[in-house]
């Protein structure tokens, strides 16, 4: 009966989530938006460190700023965004992290909040990114990164990290409710280690090589390879070669 239950209410959740009403309502119409754009201007930095921290709504994170970092943002009043930059010798730490005064309000769909960020791809980074409840958009593929680690809550997510890469690195991505998608490359080589938890698992086009262990075709004679820690929760996860 338990078991039951606990099926019944995983199951109501993630009607919410994938039927996007419950992220829906918060990103509608609103009076009181504010809209703010941010700059990190490009400096003597050789490397980065970027934090992004973000409560609930809708995050895309994509390449293409002309600077190390910038971004359009708009949400409603009771949130608060913090950017601090900091350059220690050649190594850039960039923060951007977001407070939420109304917490309770936000469930029942009084608030909009909305970034859009924009990286550089013409430097070194350490990215990590955590989410609360957002429908979340990772457009990773023409980065130039060292290390990727992305913690995700509840709702939907999409990260790709599919392209042309140079340079191996470690990517973990951790999700607790809701459907994730992950994007990887044909030609460079892939090693999947998935730790998955109660939905559906499908692994398109890679061939499993132990307990929990995937790779592509390109992985055995690759001098460039992405290692993804996977941890997933509850909802479909799906993982793509392009």
């Amino acid at each position: 009966m338990k078991k039951l239950l606990i099926v019944g209410a995983i199951s109501i959740l993630l009607v919410m989530i994938t039927g996007c009403g419950f992220l829906q309502s918060i990103n509608g119409v609103f009076q009181n938006v504010e809209s703010n754009k941010i700059v990190v201007k490009k400096d003597d930095a050789k490397e980065l460190d970027i934090r992004l921290g973000f409560g609930v709504g809708k995050l895309t994170v994509a390449s293409g700023s002309s600077d190390w970092l910038s971004g359009e943002l708009e949400y409603t009043s009771n949130f608060k965004v913090d950017v601090n930059y900091e350059l220690d010798r050649e190594m850039g730490s960039i923060t951007v992290n977001q407070k939420n005064k109304g917490k309770w309000k936000t469930i029942f769909g009084e608030q909009k909040n909305t970034w859009d960020i924009q990286l550089s791809e013409n430097i070194p980074m350490n990215l990590y990114i955590n989410t609360g409840a957002s429908d979340t958009e990772l457009d990773l593929k023409d980065l130039n990164l060292s290390s990727l680690n992305v913690d995700a809550g509840v709702g939907s997510i999409v990260v790709d990290l599919s392209g042309e890469w140079e340079t191996s690195f470690d990517a973990t991505v951790k999700t607790g409710v809701g459907e994730t998608t992950i994007i990887l490359p044909k030609e460079v080589g892939v090693l999947i280690t998935a730790s998955t938890g109660i939905g559906d698992t499908t692994f398109n086009g890679f061939t499993s090589i132990g307990k929990n262990e995937y790779v592509n075709n390109a992985y055995d004679n690759a001098d460039v390879i992405i290692h993804l820690n996977a941890e997933t929760g509850i909802g479909k996860t799906t993982f793509i070669l392009k």
